[in-house]
């Protein structure tokens, strides 16, 4: 369906004198229009907040790294542990 046909099927619904269906449709609209903009979603170990977009950015950039080889195995921190 193209934006243009979900357009024209919300507008449909939302021709209603219902003042509850209205309402509670643009408190969803708007709870959706904040989680995809500036919600905060997550922090950084060092307590940056980070919003959806920074999250995911965060991730892939994780993902990357690791693919690179950049990770410290088990064993690895085992052993520097003992010298805690």
């Amino acid at each position: 369906m193209s934006a243009l046909e979900l357009r024209n099927k919300i507008i449909q619904l939302l021709s209603t004198d219902n003042e509850s269906y209205l309402q509670t449709v643009l408190e969803f609209a708007k709870r959706k229009k904040s989680e995809t903009s500036d919600t905060i979603v997550a922090h950084t170990v060092e307590g940056k907040p980070l919003t959806k977009s920074m999250y995911i950015e965060e991730v892939k950039t994780a993902e990357k790294s690791v693919k690179a080889g950049n990770f410290t195995t088990v064993e690895d921190l085992e052993k520097e542990a003992e010298n805690w």
